[in-house]
């Protein structure tokens, strides 16, 4: 258990600096400070505590000595250039597409070549006759990696070192063979293997043999590959710790039968995880299943329950040293949960199957019928348990039919892979021989391919679920943590019960008072403060403020394109408990301003929704506004005006006059102002310029403290005397990194001279805070 107690404190050093990047200087003190400590007072008391704090920030100061940027990323979005570099990586074909990993060397714009480094990912026609090793030339722009709604690619590519891509790329080869021999020699083998099963199998056999044996499923059609996320068979189609220990499983069992020792047998089970990993190109996911997949042989060889987890522990830390983004990827998650899932509750869900099974059938029968539903059935439900919770967190969508289909599919997958591999070998030697393996291998092809595609067909098959991350984190901490106290015999739990049994109307009535006293503390926490708060929310190119006023009503307005993102930033910030928004505002009927509020309008009461309005034929918005009452909804123009009784006043400055139809969008938009006391804020959306001038020949005085700069900051997108009219202190501007229309355009930050500029980019979500007199801010990062 201690290894897993410092895998726990290192993974959490590396969530905090994750959370609070920049503070590498304070992480070191403290690990000097604890190492201090623990050498002047080798107490029994420190003795514990001390190696949990090195641990943790050990692991806080590795993650803040990850790059965050590289020089190569300095030319983002600077319009078209050259870079050269080498092909890092196995080429990733597409369907449209394929995909090289760069390190850049040098780099060329507007005639100049300069030196630089970093990589780089290249995106250039599927036609493309480029291979691992190959010294390029590519011609593109450089972008930063979008942001969805529910899937960061930025950050995705910023856990292997890539923060730039270019797309649509024109390839040039210089020269080849630049590369590591040996990975040469490797991708050469699994290209091979691949075309071997191409050329040999009818799709989506083809596909689906590639992706079980070489983990590449990129062959098998959308259609297909969505079935088998439809079914819960997803991991039938990629190489994981799954696959891993069919393949050492069934080699230990031939092994067994010829009575080999068990030390021979487990070597050599692990030998062919080795083997089989270099054959199909030993990347970082499979060279992951096979760590895993090797803990559970040797498990099996000691007999010992809390090896693997101690085992995963130590691979953990071993991973994350190399590279502590690995924490955040789905895969290694999935693999390190399914492993975990296998070495805990394969025992006993056996003992309770034998169990069931023994009062249900004769002895003999009983053990044929546990000895045909042992794998198929406990396998899956063992590292379902485990892994389910991620998959529901992740995907959002839970599986009706998942048991039942592997039920059918997992006993034919040693057959499958094993006639596989072997076709695939011998297809290097014999052809003729492999081509009829190969149909051989179509039999279970056919029956996995059949029974995941009509069970997809159901109705049923699946359901949308979400489920709360903080259910998720407690379900892992009931199941696993109580799986691994069971595992190494702890006792306190045991004691802790004994005691609550004794005592139990006293113990109930401790349990309800102190869960009374959080629920009361976690009420008066989230109480209104008396302070005006206003965020800008990181929600994309789009715009979306939310306001708390003193007294704890609460304003949105606008909300962006992608509801995840927006409910998550609205319900981080409003208290638990309060679920309504007083006033809605969407400033103009653009979709990538309003078309996250009907998941809010879901979730949230809603009082009172201003508009601008302007008519509008989007199906979308109609939709929208039909689920208001016609007394909830005010078409506001200028000098309408909203008080709160905590002194807070909305004040609608533009449009001067209802818009029509056939207005401008940006022409037509609500600009209101926020005031409290002495101070205010400007919400500007995407107001024109010439908005901006109408304005001003109407006589509104925008006078702010705070300006949200309009358009995002765009091309002409802000006007010189109405910026001087508002007289801001502080700019705030709402931009996605990854847009593609330059913003914010240099000439229109050029006209803000030496105003402070807040960015949502840079930043986050930017927080700012009023009494009044005072006012004060802060950014998410």
């Amino acid at each position: 258990m201690r290894l897993i107690k410092l895998m726990i404190a290192w993974v959490a050093g590396i969530v905090a600096a994750s959370l609070y990047p920049g503070f590498l200087f304070y992480w070191l003190g403290l690990l000097i400070t604890a190492l201090l400590v623990s050498w002047l007072f080798p107490t029994p008391r420190l003795r514990f505590l001390v190696p949990i704090l090195i641990a943790f920030a050990a692991g806080a100061a590795r993650y803040d000595l990850v790059p965050r940027t590289s020089e190569i990323a300095l030319y983002n979005n600077l319009g078209g250039l050259t870079v050269e570099g080498v092909v890092v990586s196995e080429p990733d074909v597409r369907d449209d597409r394929i995909d090289l990993r760069v390190e850049v060397s040098q780099v060329t714009r507007i005639g100049q070549t300069v030196a630089t480094s970093g990589l780089v990912l290249v995106q250039a026609p599927r036609s493309s006759n480029v291979h691992y090793g190959d010294r390029i030339l590519a011609t593109g722009i450089l972008i930063i990696p979008s942001v969805s709604d529910t899937f960061s690619y930025r950050d995705y590519l910023a856990r292997s070192g890539i923060f730039s891509i270019m797309q649509d790329a024109a390839v040039e080869v210089v020269s080849s063979e630049e590369g590591f021999p040996f990975f040469r020699t490797l991708f050469s083998v699994k290209s091979v293997a691949r075309q071997s099963i191409q050329n040999s199998l009818p799709e989506p056999s083809a596909g689906l043999l590639t992706g079980i044996l070489l983990g590449d499923a990129r062959g098998l059609p959308p259609v297909v590959s969505d079935a088998f996320s439809a079914v819960g068979a997803s991991h039938i189609i990629a190489i994981s710790g799954f696959n891993m220990a069919i393949l050492s499983g069934v080699v230990m069992r031939l092994l067994a039968r010829a009575r080999v020792r068990p030390l021979w047998a487990a070597s050599l089970g692990i030998g062919v995880i080795l083997l089989y990993t270099l054959f199909v190109g030993a990347s970082p996911a499979v060279v992951r299943a096979a760590f895993m997949s090797s803990m559970l042989v040797v498990a099996e060889l000691l007999r010992r329950k809390t090896y693997v987890p101690a085992s995963l522990a130590f691979v953990t830390i071993v991973l994350s040293l190399v590279n502590p983004s690995v924490i955040w990827d789905v895969g290694f998650q999935l693999s390190l949960f399914a492993t975990l899932g296998l070495a805990l509750f394969v025992d006993p869900l056996t003992q309770s199957l034998n169990t069931l099974l023994l009062r249900t059938f004769k002895d003999d029968h009983a053990a044929r019928v546990q000895g045909f539903l042992a794998e198929p059935l406990i396998v899956s439900i063992a590292a379902q348990i485990t892994t389910l919770p991620l998959v529901l967190l992740y995907f959002e969508r839970l599986s009706l039919v998942s048991l039942v289909v592997n039920l059918l599919i997992v006993p034919v997958q040693p057959y499958l892979l094993i006639l596989g591999l072997l076709a695939t070998l011998i297809a290097f030697f014999i052809p003729v021989l492999a081509q009829v393996l190969y149909w051989l291998d179509m039999i279970f092809l056919g029956w996995s391919l059949g029974v995941v595609r009509a069970f997809a067909r159901l109705s049923f098959a699946d359901v949308d679920l979400k489920v709360d991350p903080r259910l998720i984190m407690a379900y892992y901490f009931a199941i696993v943590g109580g799986a691994l106290m069971v595992a190494t015999k702890t006792t306190w739990p045991q004691r802790l019960a004994h005691v609550v049994q004794q005592r139990l109307i006293a113990s109930s009535i401790i349990a309800a008072g102190l869960g009374i006293a959080a629920l009361l503390f976690l009420v008066g926490f989230s109480r209104p403060d008396g302070i005006l708060h206003v965020w800008w929310l990181d929600v994309g190119h789009s715009n979306a403020v939310l306001v708390q006023t003193p007294d704890g009503a609460h304003i949105l307005v606008d909300g962006g394109r992608f509801p995840s993102r927006l409910l998550t930033a609205i319900g981080d910030r409003l208290p638990f408990t309060d679920r309504t928004i007083e006033l809605l505002i969407i400033s103009q009927p653009d979709p990538f301003d309003y078309s996250a509020l009907s998941d809010v309008v879901d979730r949230y009461q809603i009082g009172r929704v201003l508009t601008n309005g302007q008519p509008n034929l989007r199906p979308d918005y109609l939709a929208l506004l039909e689920r208001f009452g016609d007394d909830q909804i005010v078409a506001a123009v200028a000098g309408y005006v909203v008080e709160f009784a905590d002194g807070v006043r909305l004040e609608v400055l533009s449009p001067q006059q209802p818009p029509e139809l056939s207005d401008s969008l940006n022409n037509s938009a609500l600009v209101v102002r926020l005031r409290y006391k002495d101070l205010s804020f400007l919400l500007s959306s995407d107001i024109s310029q010439e908005a901006q001038r109408e304005m001003l020949r109407w006589g509104q005085w925008p006078l702010a403290t705070v300006m949200q700069l309009p358009n995002h900051a765009g091309i002409r997108s802000l006007n010189q005397q109405f910026l001087e009219a508002v007289q801001p202190r502080a700019i705030v501007v709402q931009i996605d990194p990854t847009n593609r229309l330059g913003d914010p355009d240099a000439d229109t930050l050029s006209l803000l001279g030496d105003l402070p500029v807040f960015r949502t980019d840079q930043s986050g979500t930017l927080h700012f805070w009023t009494n009044g007199q005072q006012l004060w801010h802060v950014g998410d990062r």
